[in-house]
């Protein structure tokens, strides 16, 4: 069978016992309970720890707000453990489809892995569209009446692009490592899926490279 594990926003007296009860090491336990890093992997034989980042950005036409949380995750051979702090949209879209329909779990818990993180990556996208259409926005305000507010705000999204970067460069290295290491909890044959994943991060890291780019265009015009 399969088991999937998912702590949603659940006190740590009540993660504990449990993630101890699976036998992980106390090292990879801390780890997750503390939410404080960035996105890494670490091998520790029969599963793997992994920790992914996801940021949700909302604009209310005054100001542009960023949050960034971390979403743990213990893979091993027929189970996946998750953990974290606030609702993430991917892990609500993978369990409901898994509920759908059962063939989302009879490829085993390295392919449910995918799933998360594909839907996980998939939700930047949305951000990024926000972003360059904010950027046009400002690019006409600019012309037509600039005003120290548009300063303002071209610096928050200049923050918010910082932000995403240093998101998807060591996220970008989990999947690379994901897709080409061997590892004793994902099958080979699985690995091309994790590639997939790793190549839409790379064309995420263009696209904020390209808004950046932006970004800085119109602050010369301001100026």
């Amino acid at each position: 069978g399969l088991l999937w594990v998912d702590f949603a926003s659940e006190p740590e007296d009540s993660c504990l016992p449990i993630l101890q009860g699976f036998g992980f090491h106390p090292l990879a336990i801390d780890d997750a309970l503390q939410e404080t890093h960035v996105p890494k992997l670490d091998d520790w034989g029969n599963y793997l720890y992994i920790v992914l980042n996801y940021m949700v950005v909302s604009e209310n036409g005054e100001y542009w707000e960023t949050e960034v949380d971390e979403l743990d995750i213990f893979l091993g051979e027929n189970y996946i453990v998750t953990h974290h702090d606030l609702p993430v949209p991917a892990i609500d879209e993978t369990w409901e489809a898994c509920d759908r329909d059962p063939r989302n779990i009879q490829d085993g818990a390295d392919h449910l892995l995918y799933k998360i993180t594909d839907n996980l990556v998939a939700d930047y996208m949305p951000v990024v569209e926000k972003i360059d259409a904010g950027i046009d926005e400002l690019e006409d305000q600019i012309f037509d009446r600039p005003s120290p507010r548009t300063l303002e705000k071209l610096f928050a999204l200049k923050r918010v692009l910082l932000a995403m970067r240093r998101i998807l460069l060591p996220q970008r290295e989990v999947l690379n490592k994901l897709a080409r290491d061997d590892y004793h909890v994902i099958d080979p044959k699985d690995r091309v899926f994790f590639r997939d994943i790793y190549d839409h991060l790379v064309r995420l890291h263009d696209l904020n490279e390209s808004l950046r780019d932006l970004v800085s265009g119109a602050l010369d015009s301001y100026l």
